[in-house]
């Protein structure tokens, strides 16, 4: 406890003492911005305990310290007011290299409007339909990310072709993609395409109506001499939010994804407890089954636009459908709650309460995980 209370101290320090800065750099030319520069840090500090029960062993580990959740450097160039680029770099941890922080690309793509706001289009490593547009109504993907990214059902950013716009006066919002499904930081080619697109109605203000359909093998499936035909993964989600601008919002989410073998023995790059235990060792025609839903909802308090509150509610159970996988169900239960404090524009501090149970884990029945973390998380913009 003592080492969670100076862990706390000295982030509340940092935060009184941050400096003024936000809203990127921009570089100009011949009198008109061309070219800015981005970059977004998370950082944190908080305690952690992981506990283990499985039939006849219990275990449990205790963590302390401060990480860096991610780093995001961008680059963003107008050749005029139709056509642009982008590249963003990204910050990660992968365990198995000598260092393990290390540098991803995360967006390189051309961007150009064929028709104004109805019909740009996106070529190159690009946002994915949902991801991004949902944190955005969330506001604190550097606490959580949101329901479909949290259970690796699908990626932030591929590879491949779009086309997103928005009609009738705004009314309705769409994003449309073909890519090749292995996602950012991968960037490999497959035997086959995936399709994801998201489209939203708007019918007052403050009200958003969205719904997401996804279709494709996610890079597992392979073309040629020696064919693969991977798992077939169907996700559809729907969601609705209402708010006023930074000031409150509430949202909802309903999920159904499906993962089904194609191929004996292939591993899935999807979620959940079946991604180690289940499709590694799956028969032709395996499939799990996902459902899920998410409550969450923001606002600053009455009369302050330094000070808000935010909290979160989900749940997700996986299914094992045929003969390969196991009939006992998979189930996820995460609370999530915060207060919010913005020193200054650009620089925001979090206290955190997030906990979440996995029960059952691959099918397993009494194999169970719980993870408790209280903390402080961070976001500076510049």
């Amino acid at each position: 406890m003592k080492a969670i209370i100076r862990s706390i101290a000295a982030t509340a320090m940092f935060a009184f003492a941050a400096p003024a800065f936000a809203g990127g750099v921009s570089v100009f030319d011949d009198g008109t911005s061309k070219l800015k520069m981005e970059a977004e840090l998370y950082l944190n500090t908080y305690y952690q305990k992981a506990e283990t029960i499985t039939p006849g062993a219990n275990s449990n580990t205790k963590t302390y310290g401060l990480g860096v959740d991610r780093v995001y450097f961008t680059a963003k160039y107008m050749f005029n007011n139709d056509w642009s680029m982008r590249i963003t770099t990204d910050m990660g941890h992968e365990a198995g290299l000598g260092k393990k922080q290390n540098i991803y690309l995360k967006y390189a793509y051309l961007q150009g409007k064929l028709a104004g706001d109805a019909a740009v289009l996106r070529l190159g490593q690009s946002h994915t339909p949902w991801i991004d547009y949902e944190e955005h109504l969330w506001g604190h993907r550097y606490v959580s990310k949101v329901l479909i990214d949290q259970y690796s059902m699908e990626n932030s950013s591929d590879l491949g072709v779009g086309l997103k716009g928005k009609l009738a006066n705004g009314l309705i919002g769409y994003f449309v993609t073909e890519t090749n499904g292995t996602g950012y930081g991968n960037g490999a080619r497959s035997g086959g395409l995936d399709f994801d697109a998201r489209i939203g109605i708007y019918p007052i203000d403050g009200l958003t109506l969205d719904a997401q359909f996804r279709d494709g093998y996610r890079g597992t499936k392979v073309s040629g001499t020696a064919p693969v035909s991977g798992v077939k993964s169907t996700l559809w989600q729907l969601m609705a939010t209402y708010g006023a601008g930074h000031d409150w919002r509430v949202g909802v989410n309903y999920v159904n994804n499906r993962d089904k073998a194609r191929s004996a023995g292939v591993a899935t790059s999807s979620h959940g407890g079946y991604t180690s235990s289940g499709f590694t060792t799956a028969l032709v025609n395996d499939e799990v089954k996902s459902t899920g839903i998410a409550l969450w909802a923001r606002a600053k308090m009455p009369g302050s636009s330094n000070f808000g509150a935010f909290g979160r509610f989900e749940s997700m159970t996986n299914k094992g459908i045929s003969g390969g996988l196991s009939s006992t169900n998979e189930k996820v239960k995460r609370y999530l709650v915060g207060v919010e404090y913005t020193a200054i524009k650009g620089v925001d501090f979090s206290l955190v309460m997030d906990q979440s149970k996995l029960t059952n884990r691959g099918g397993v029945a009494g194999n169970d995980r719980k993870d408790t973390r209280i903390g402080i998380y961070s976001k500076v913009d510049l």
